[in-house]
């Protein structure tokens, strides 16, 4: 009997809720044949009037002068909290290649004062919590997450690896043996090796190029001295920036800051200077013998621009029509699309703060097909140079960033985050208040401007890791050869422990 009955319930269910379906689409508004488009591109949407937040809204000053982004969120009872400390290993000696990564590592997992590191990782599990670290080219950042009844012991573990490290000898040898035995497959990616030969064709002795250096003979030569001195010049109240999202009272946090950086010694920040100057690439084609693959891997570009130039916006559309705006883009389009060669393919233009960027476009193929490919490539940097863009694809490039202006004010971890890095990065406070307005501006005479002004098909580096003699052949269904793009220029790979030619 319980089975009939459970069968007749679930009819009865079942009409009662195509009932209540049926009611809904009675008195639903009915749709004309008018209303229905039949392209997803004659779709038609409200103007976006999104307004971001204002910056100083979420800006407060320490006692020690450090500038701190607070947004509460009472939803959910965590706790957020991100330090950015004026470094990098853009700053370290050529010859200690790799100090900057190896002290923010051992920060946390050398142990830090009157704590072990595995009792320092045994407590923050315990708390459900996590302290992670990371000194990159040109910044460090240190992230504390924990729950909001925790915020107090969260603190205090967080001060004690950002003030107090022991760096312990035998954990620094642990992690330099690990680091050697990475740096023995360092040639083992075809795009490991790409990254760094573009960025020594680019850029030369720049320092910028310091984190691909490393070096078995840079690493050996890092003492537990030199990571104290590093942790000493970069690790002080006045360089951290900080960005703290969660369930809190912003007064109840800034006091807690206030007294963790208390009586912690303070010092002007001396950050070396990065020179703006880099030299200029000779124009060529550079093949990496790299045999044991089956495709190439090919980067087309030279020099750029650094971030925030008063064109930027129109330098982005460009961009994004060339081959930054994904299976539209033209890059993308006639490599993929049209001919099939690669899965991958695009463009960008890298926009650093310090230094100038490069210009990049990239594709991964077979062999035979690589000279065709790069051919394509290089037809589209032209083309975009000489012929003006339809204003309908403009318009819906630049549809596309204003829609995205929301991303970086997605949540309130998001929001102080995006602040805390654009006040790191010298932004001015109404960026993005006026972003709107200035993509919006962008006409196609501005996107053929940028690409003129921008760029340089007679200054183009080729850039080709893969098997040179496959890939000089070439395809007997194409007559391109990369003689076609300038003088060849075989580079044999580098020892990976050295970096010298073999």
């Amino acid at each position: 009997m319980k089975s009939i009955f459970i069968i007749r319930f679930s009819r009865l269910v079942t009409l009662v809720t195509l009932a209540a379906l049926a009611a809904l689409l009675i008195l639903a508004p009915s749709a004309s044949a008018d209303d229905i488009v039949d392209h997803p591109d004659k779709l038609k949407f409200k103007e976006l009037k999104y307004q971001p937040p204002k910056p100083g809204d979420y800006r407060y000053t320490l006692k020690c002068g450090a500038h701190a982004y607070i947004a509460e969120n009472h939803e959910i009872p965590t706790f957020e909290l991100t330090v950015l400390v004026r470094t990098g290993s853009i700053y370290e000696p050529l010859e200690k290649a790799g100090l900057a990564d190896m002290t923010g590592y051992l920060m946390h997992n050398g142990g830090v004062e009157g704590i072990t590191a595995g009792e320092l990782d045994e407590r923050l599990a315990y708390l459900a919590g996590d302290i992670s670290f990371n000194i990159g080219p040109t910044q460090g950042q240190v992230s504390l997450f924990c729950l909001s009844k925790d915020i107090d012991e969260g603190l205090e573990l967080l001060v004690k690896v950002l003030k107090t490290p022991v760096f312990d000898q035998a954990a620094l040898e642990r992690y330099r043996t690990d680091i050697l035995s990475e740096l023995e497959q360092r040639n083992a990616s075809t795009g490991a090796i790409e990254s760094r030969e573009w960025d020594f064709l680019m850029y030369g002795d720049h320092p910028c190029t310091i984190p691909h250096r490393r070096t078995e003979q840079s690493l050996k030569a890092i003492t537990r001295e030199d990571l104290q001195a590093f942790h000493k010049k970069y690790f002080f109240p006045k360089n951290f920036i900080f960005a703290v999202s969660g369930d809190f009272e912003t007064k109840a946090i800034i006091d807690k800051l206030n007294a963790m950086l208390t009586a912690w010694p303070d010092q002007k920040t001396n950050l070396p200077v990065i020179s703006e100057q880099i030299p200029e690439p000779k124009p060529g084609v550079y093949m990496i013998k790299k045999e044991d693959v089956n495709q190439s891997r090919v980067r087309v570009g030279h020099s750029g621009v650094k971030r925030d130039i008063p064109d930027e916006c129109a330098l982005l559309v460009m961009n994004d029509i060339l081959g930054g705006g994904g299976f539209t883009s033209r890059i993308i389009r006639r490599v993929r699309s049209d001919e099939g060669l690669a899965y991958n393919a695009g463009s960008a233009f890298e926009r650093p703060v310090l230094y100038p960027g490069t210009f990049r476009a990239w594709f991964q193929t077979k062999h035979e097909t690589a000279a065709f490919g790069t051919g394509l490539i290089i037809e589209e940097i032209k083309r975009i140079r000489t012929d003006k863009c339809d204003p309908e694809i403009v318009e819906n490039a630049k549809a596309s960033f204003i829609g995205n202006l929301v991303n970086p004010f997605s949540s309130r971890k998001e929001i102080v985050n995006t602040f805390a890095d654009d006040d790191y990065t010298g932004r001015t406070d109404d960026y993005w208040r006026n972003y709107q307005k200035n993509m919006e501006a962008v006409t196609p005479d501005d996107v053929l401007a940028a690409a003129r002004k921008y760029l340089h098909p007679d200054k183009l580096v080729v850039l080709v890791v893969g098997d040179p003699e496959a890939v000089m052949q070439g395809s007997e269904k194409h007559e391109e050869r990369f003689s076609d793009f300038g003088e060849i220029t075989l580079l044999p790979l580098r020892d990976p422990m050295t970096l010298e030619i073999k």
